[in-house]
């Protein structure tokens, strides 16, 4: 078993990510007045984790890497359960252990990292220090669905919000790991080719193809305030890959 995974996030209409680059609303509300909705409905859910990239979590909360003039492997994979004090957790997937972190919360949140194989003994001792819980999803650290199962069986998580960014959001849709998808369409625009979207699965080529299987049923869809649309989708799932449409 694992937890109930609902992805979670807002887009521009072209389907992009990166907030700071939107044409702002009509309403003439700024992008944080209107995207509060977002974080309402997101604690409405009631989920027990908010799952989050590196590069996110790089970006809002703790901008540094950590660095260490030593390395030593790690010999023993074995989860760590530091201070879980809040209501909800954030879950952050850092396969090489990059995030240099000065706190154990992030929004209040405390924190539980996921990672690969190849982090340091040192990079442990911070995470320990911090009181941050950690643990192990593989080799590489890739292995979402036993990352999933960790945090089920040892964190007692029945309920996780995917938010991404992109690249993680991507790495579940090709795994099949997302059971419904919550998408806030925000009224304003991107436009450049090459920035993030929702989903941005990392093939090793051009032929993959990780939606295929998967199909949308649609549950809801609600306008809300400052031209924002919800969209709630649920998934399903086939053994078979069943991508092409026969005219």
């Amino acid at each position: 078993m694992k937890p109930k995974v609902i992805c979670h996030m807002m887009s521009s209409v072209d389907g992009r990510l990166d907030c700071d680059r939107y044409t702002p609303p009509h309403s003439g509300k700024t992008f944080e007045e209107a995207s509060k909705v977002y974080f309402d409905i997101s604690l409405k859910y009631n989920a027990q984790a908010i799952m989050l990239g590196r590069k996110t979590i790089q970006k809002h909360y703790f901008p540094n890497c950590f660095e260490n003039a030593t390395y030593t492997s790690v010999k023993s994979f074995e989860s760590y359960v530091g201070n879980l004090l809040s209501n909800r957790f954030t879950v952050v997937v850092d396969p090489k252990g990059k995030i240099n972190y000065d706190d154990d919360k992030a929004d209040g949140e405390n924190i539980i990292a996921v990672l690969g194989e190849s982090v340091s003994q040192e990079y442990l001792e911070h995470l320990r220090q911090m009181g941050i819980s950690y643990l192990f999803a593989g080799e590489n650290g890739d292995n979402m669905s036993l990352a999933l199962e960790v945090l089920q069986v040892e964190f007692g998580i029945e309920k996780i919000l995917l938010e991404g960014g992109g690249i993680i959001n991507g790495t579940f849709l090709k795994e099949k790991l997302i059971d419904e998808l919550s998408l806030l369409v925000y009224p304003g625009i991107d436009g450049l080719a090459g920035t993030a979207t929702i989903f941005d699965y990392v093939g090793k080529s051009t032929d993959e193809e990780p939606a295929c299987g998967q199909r949308l049923e649609l549950l809801a869809s609600e306008v809300l305030a400052d031209g924002i649309v919800w969209l709630r989708y649920r998934f399903h799932k086939q053994t078979r890959c069943c991508c092409y449409i026969d005219y």
